[in-house]
């Protein structure tokens, strides 16, 4: 699932429009509690109605652009709170000063925090969505523990080896050449090579850690069953569109060949970001 995070430049430059249409001064602003203070208003922008569908169209077009980027504001929680009247004395520096009583650096400094600030906020909200993939994930591992046939490592790589094969074992930073399926854990295949003449080729240090650890377990020749927890696959970011956040997975991975320490490319499971 890809999250999509607002352009912060764009959503500070857009938000700037609702002060520059209603020129609105007061003390302070709850987006996020949506607390109604009193606020001051500039004689040319008054409202004189409640309603504006008899106003001319710019001043509707006005209305409707900065009602929208304030409903976003609250809906999505992207600042917590705004001083207005600070908010105001920047629209005026730059509109009719073209002036920055900030330095760059400290701009980006809060730009980079109003960013990751969202961006924190939006996994949050994924985690909750997602939370049954991580509760049934952890229902399955402890079903796998009651099969005698199915080993665990410490970092809670379970695993089933069909066949330990005959040559070299891979070291974390060789190439492999493989055949693989996945699957979910209710049995839905999302990825397989077995239709390919050819095997895959793959650095192990650039795949999900649950294929690196478990690849290790067996040499050339090998076959191994691999039932790899969320936090060793794809964690909160999962893989779309067939892999959704905190998903386990299951890969039948045959190991065919063990190559130099080169680089080569990586077409297996890529590695994963997880929380």
């Amino acid at each position: 699932m890809q999250s999509k995070f607002i352009n912060m430049k764009y959503f500070l430059y857009s938000l700037v429009s609702i002060f520059a249409i209603t020129a609105i001064s007061c003390q302070s602003f709850s987006a996020k509690k949506a607390n109604k203070k009193s606020c001051s208003v500039s004689k040319e922008t008054t409202i004189e109605n409640s309603r504006l569908d008899s106003a001319t169209n710019f001043k509707q077009y006005s209305y409707f652009i900065g009602h929208n980027i304030a409903s976003d504001i609250k809906n999505k929680g992207s600042i917590d709170s705004l001083d207005l009247k600070y908010f105001h004395l920047a629209f005026n520096d730059v509109y009719y000063n073209d002036t920055n009583r900030l330095s760059t650096e400290r701009s980006q400094e809060i730009l980079k925090h109003l960013t990751d600030s969202m961006r924190e906020r939006q996994i949050e909200a994924q985690a909750e969505q997602f939370l049954p993939n991580k509760i049934s994930g952890k229902e399955f591992f402890s079903t796998l523990k009651s099969n005698d046939s199915i080993k665990f490592t410490p970092s809670g790589l379970a695993y089933k080896i069909n066949r330990v094969g005959y040559g070299a074992f891979p070291k974390e930073s060789d190439n492999v050449s493989v055949f693989y399926e996945g699957k979910l854990i209710d049995g839905t295949i999302f990825d397989s090579s077995y239709g390919n003449q050819k095997p895959v080729q793959l650095n192990l240090s650039g795949v999900i850690e649950g294929w690196t650890e478990g690849l290790q377990l067996i040499s050339e020749g090998g076959e191994i069953e691999l039932y790899i927890p969320e936090y060793l696959a794809y964690g909160i970011q999962g893989k779309a569109p067939k892999i959704e956040p905190y998903s386990s997975l299951i890969f039948k991975i045959e190991l065919v060949q063990v190559q130099s320490a080169h680089r080569g490319h990586n077409h297996g499971p890529g590695a994963g970001h997880h929380h």
